[in-house]
């Protein structure tokens, strides 16, 4: 058993129906748990890292822990060994392959270097239809080792876990590949291109299968082009994602992408990180309608025997050294980017001279490579293994709910995004909420969970909406002026009884908001989010003491102000980032932290619109456009023993309670 003070990986072999006990109260207790587990018939390895101390207050604390060992492996175990067997190692995970795909399973579609559709991990999973190139003379093999390698991260994320798993691994997403990126000797790809060549690398696998659903990864970026200002690269996805070039809502065909970050440059000192702030997320990442991710990590432990007295860059669920944030952007018109952050490894700190090493084998993940013959196996790191990672996740989440929309797939990623602990840390260290703001535009809205996404546990409601609403009306072409239209009240079914038992117990309301702009990047649309979106929308909860009636005045009232005031309009004390916090963006995610009894009567919430080019056009066509959006609310009472879902079993559905009409004179 180690001793001491210091934190360490620590392997909790669980029962599987008490695992969730584990993870409420290793949260509970500050500690890190990784994403990874190994499967086996009757236990589930869970990886925590604590102190000896810690670990036994979480073992007596829970009844999930059958047995304890010590250490974690790493990449680096599995790229000493030698060709024959990485192949037995390939081998006994294809052997437990388990194909439950439904027809037509959604797929992860790459925008890369191609795929090696040859390895054995991946040639069931894509076809080769499947396989396609933006230009025919490029070839659709992959020429760099980066489309294969995403491709097994989407899959099957960090490898270490399921090639080490004696269970069946569950195949339910499909794979497409588009050679995005030219090979040598063809000329590399104009940037100003790159919108235009995106748009059709879309084209091709919606031609080849239009019936089916896909998430399209784009895990690369201009390395030298950063900030919030839209580029006709980010605008084209933002246009792609939203279908804005077809006028007829029901005809419009919307796509979910999921974009990396961009990364930290090499040659870096660990002493420049201090500047993290000003390292951008990298164009396309800026696009208001994807996902973009940066990353964190939990591999903090070099085992090379030959960089005996190198550090790690950053501790256990620290952000990643690789990861580019948006803390320096102006919240008023740029959104929180990244959204989600997700295991992309770590940089190494050389003691001689303290620069910063990438591609440790040990501080990287583990995947699929394309040099099937001379290494299956490789290693890989940085915010594109992110982006694979969470692609993967959004086509399996599809794959379980095929009637959710692409923005609704979004909105439950980011809502079942979590914080690390030293992450919750810093959030709790500040009241300001501009400065929770700063930290979201580094941390993004957390770690996402699939698991989470859909859970809806006994303490632990969830509410998902999908529905539509006309934000602004104007009577004719020949109309003075452009009204705002609509909104929408929710009332949801509290627990009342059951919140009123636990009066002190502190509870999380959690709400995220979805929508699709359609973008207008013009000359001066960075100075204004309303002259970029065609629309927007908020959100806001009913106050403790407040009355229906005066909560949908209130909201009417905002509903009528200009977009630019909205920051005069009175903050709730108990909001995470505050209704000043939203400008940008067309996701907006935010918390109300409260006791139980705080929370009883704010039972109504609203979702009103806000300025954007369609208000302000000229033709009713278009200003009376329709638009359609994803809400995603959750309560969530920790590890209280209190069943708040009994009280409302029979009215869990959310019921939409009115539509109001404001006329703004």
């Amino acid at each position: 058993m180690p001793g001491g003070a210091q934190p360490t990986w620590w392997e909790c072999w669980c029962w599987p129906d008490r695992l969730h006990n584990l993870e409420t109260k290793a949260q509970t207790l500050n500690l890190s748990i990784s994403i990874d587990r190994l499967n086996f018939p009757e236990r589930i390895v869970v990886f925590v890292h604590a102190t000896r101390e810690a670990m036994g207050r979480l073992v007596s604390s829970s009844d999930a822990v059958a047995e304890l060992r010590f250490g974690r492996d790493t990449a680096a175990f599995f790229m000493g060994e030698s060709r024959p067997d990485q192949e037995g190692w390939i081998a006994g995970c294809a052997g437990l392959l388990d194909d439950k795909r439904a027809a037509n399973a959604p797929a992860v579609c790459l925008l890369d270097t191609g795929v090696n559709r040859a390895h054995p991990l991946l040639e069931p999973l894509l076809d080769p239809d499947d396989v396609h190139a933006v230009r025919e003379p490029w070839g659709k093999d992959d020429h760099a080792g980066h489309g294969t390698e995403n491709a097994g991260l989407a899959i099957y994320g960090d490898l270490i876990g399921p090639i080490q798993s004696h269970q069946p691994i569950r195949l339910e997403i499909s794979l497409e590949s588009v050679k995005l990126l030219p090979p040598k000797p063809f000329p590399l790809t104009e940037p100003s291109s790159f919108g235009l060549i995106t748009l059709q690398a879309v084209a091709l696998p919606e031609i080849q299968n239009p019936g089916r659903a896909r998430v399209f990864c784009l895990a690369i970026g201009q390395n030298d082009v950063s900030g919030p200002r839209a580029s006709s690269w980010s605008a084209a996805i933002d246009q792609a994602a939203s279908d804005a070039e077809v006028d007829d809502d029901s005809a419009k065909q919307r796509r979910l992408f999921v974009v990396a970050a961009g990364n930290i440059p090499d040659g870096l000192k660990v002493s420049d990180l201090e500047d993290w702030d000003s390292y951008e997320v990298e164009d396309p990442g800026q696009a208001w309608n994807a996902i973009t991710v940066g990353g964190v990590t939990q591999k903090a432990t070099i085992t090379e025997i030959n960089h005996n007295g190198w550090t790690c860059a950053v501790g256990v669920d620290q952000l990643s050294p690789y990861s580019r944030v948006s803390a320096s952007w102006n919240r008023r018109v740029a959104p929180i980017k990244p959204e989600l952050i997700i295991e992309s490894g770590n940089r190494a700190v050389d003691p001689v001279d303290e620069s910063l090493w990438s591609g440790l084998d040990s501080l990287s993940l583990l995947t699929t490579g394309h040099n099937v013959i001379g290494a299956p196996l490789t290693t890989t790191w940085a915010t594109s293994a992110a982006a694979a990672q969470v692609a993967g996740i959004a086509a399996r989440l599809q794959a379980d709910e095929p009637t959710y929309w692409p923005e609704t797939i979004r909105a439950l990623l980011v809502h079942s995004a979590q914080w690390t602990p030293p992450m919750l840390s810093a959030f709790d260290g500040t009241l300001q909420k501009n400065e929770r703001l700063k930290l979201a535009r580094r941390f993004g809205y957390g770690r996402p969970s699939l698991e989470r996404a859909h859970r809806s546990r006994s303490s632990n409601l969830a509410m998902v909406s999908q529905s539509r609403l006309q934000p602004f009306r104007r009577e004719s072409s020949g109309a003075r002026k452009t009204r705002m239209n609509q909104l929408h009240f929710y009332e949801l079914p509290w627990p009342k009884a059951a919140l009123a038992e636990i009066e002190g117990g502190l509870v999380r309301l959690r709400v995220t908001l979805s929508y699709f702009v359609e973008p207008n990047p013009s000359a001066d649309a960075p100075l204004s989010p309303a002259r970029y979106r065609s629309f927007g929308l908020r959100f806001d909860v009913r106050k403790k003491g407040e009355s229906v009636a005066a909560f949908k005045r209130r909201i009417s009232e905002l509903a009528d102000m200009p977009d630019d005031t909205l920051d005069t309009a009175e903050d709730d004390n108990v909001r995470l980032f505050g209704a000043k916090a939203v400008s940008a963006g067309s996701l907006h995610c935010d918390e109300w932290r409260c006791t139980a009894a705080d929370l009883i009567d704010r039972n109504y919430l609203a979702v009103y619109p806000v300025s954007g080019w369609w208000k302000q056009s000229h033709n009713s066509a278009i200003a009376n456009r329709t638009a359609r959006y994803s809400l995603v609310v959750t309560l969530d009472a920790g590890d209280v023993e209190q069943d708040l879902y009994a009280e409302i079993e029979t009215a869990i559905a959310a019921k939409l309670m009115a539509e109001v009409e404001v006329d703004t004179h």
